[in-house]
């Protein structure tokens, strides 16, 4: 009897409507559907995929959030305000001592968080979800080994291509589940667009990849289920808008009298009310105040308001700019409302059962799959 192997295949930021306008994978599964997501960006649903658990629930959302007294980059209380040739040199080194220091095993990047109000942030989330214990709520790798089942991991700590090939080479192996993770078109589409010819081409070697599995599969009498789903879409920058210039022309300078972190797609605020004003009079009628309630409802509300104690979100298309994450325009970007068409992800899968409603069904979906091929 032919061995059972489910492969899951998740790309980040393919978007149901991508997947849609390049007619990606539609002779190959069963069903395809659009698959909403939450609020945030990776950072908030990669865990959020991970353990069926929302933001409020697991604990990580934005990648910064409010450092605590000891927090990551305490190290750097005292350093002033330096020229940002000299910042982007010494970032490197920085990165390496506090990952040291704080154990960070998570993904994250520093961007152009300025050094001197670095100390008063933290990483969200300091594990690694992809591992076992990696995030305080039980994940899909924790529930794997608990169970027994045996699977073989890929993600973005190897290059895409190496990835697709041990996947391969994992059907030879014992692995019960064969995962495979790919940012890669997350960081074209930020280049180049959601609708660019080599955002097909990449979708086309995606199906490659898949096919290549398939015909593997049965070379070596290997039954293979197929799942592929996304975290998030991603949408076409149209305009900027620079609340981060208007809360200082108003307030002063971030780190006086209030404290702000500028993500690509909102602005979160500590302290000075005068300072949520400014920022929501400097995105105008390119963005609103999410309301607690709201937050609530999205699961991404922190009583302890880690992340922030208001939060004005840009609407889709709008990028700001210049923000933490980033001095120039992009041309797409993702961390808009989760309700908005562009923002909700893909589920495809080979097997003929409903797709989950959300990513935070994901983890009961595998777990049913593999309940019965076991």
């Amino acid at each position: 009897m032919a061995r059972p192997v489910v492969l899951v295949f998740l790309v980040d930021a393919l978007g149901w409507e991508i997947a849609e306008r390049f007619d990606f994978a539609r002779d190959d599964f069963w069903v395809r559907a659009p698959l909403g997501t939450v609020f945030g960006y990776s950072s908030a649903a990669i865990p959020s995929l991970l353990s069926g658990a929302t933001p409020a629930e697991h604990g990580s959302w934005a990648m910064f959030r409010r450092a605590d007294v000891g927090g990551a980059f305490g190290f750097l209380a005292r350093v002033p305000r330096v020229p940002h040739a000299i910042e982007w040199r010494a970032r490197h080194w920085i990165r390496r001592y506090a990952d040291a220091r704080a154990g960070i095993r998570a993904y994250y990047s520093l961007y152009e968080v300025p050094l001197h109000l670095l100390h008063r942030f933290d990483v969200g989330q300091k594990g690694d979800p992809f591992q076992p214990g990696g995030l305080a709520r039980e994940t899909v790798f924790d529930a794997m080994r608990r169970d027994g089942i045996r699977y073989h991991l890929r993600y973005y700590l190897t290059a895409e291509e190496d990835n697709f090939a041990a996947a391969e080479a994992a059907l030879s192996g014992d692995a019960d589940v064969i995962f495979v993770y790919t940012a890669e078109l997350d960081a074209l589409m930020h280049r180049v667009g959601i609708f660019h010819e080599s955002v097909a081409a990449r979708l086309r070697r995606y199906a490659s990849f898949l096919s290549v599995m398939r015909r593997a599969a049965r070379e070596r009498d290997v039954s293979l289920t197929t799942v592929l789903l996304s975290d998030h879409g991603m949408t076409n920058v149209a305009r900027v808008a620079n609340p981060w210039g208007a809360m200082e022309a108003a307030v002063g300078p971030v780190g006086r009298d209030y404290l702000a972190f500028f993500d690509s797609t909102m602005v979160r605020v500590w302290g000075d009310a005068r300072a949520v004003d400014a920022a929501v009079a400097g995105l105008g009628d390119a963005g609103r105040l999410l309301s607690d309630d709201e937050l609530r409802a999205l699961g991404c509300w922190f009583p302890a308001r880690e992340y922030g104690d208001a939060v004005v979100l840009a609407n889709p298309g709008v990028l700001i700019v210049p923000s933490f994450m980033g001095a120039k325009p992009i041309a797409a970007m993702h961390g808009y409302h989760p309700d908005d068409a562009f923002s909700k992800g893909c589920f495809m899968s080979d097997v003929a059962d409903p797709a989950p409603a959300s990513l935070l069904g994901f983890k009961n979906y595998l777990a049913s799959l593999l309940g019965r091929a076991r």
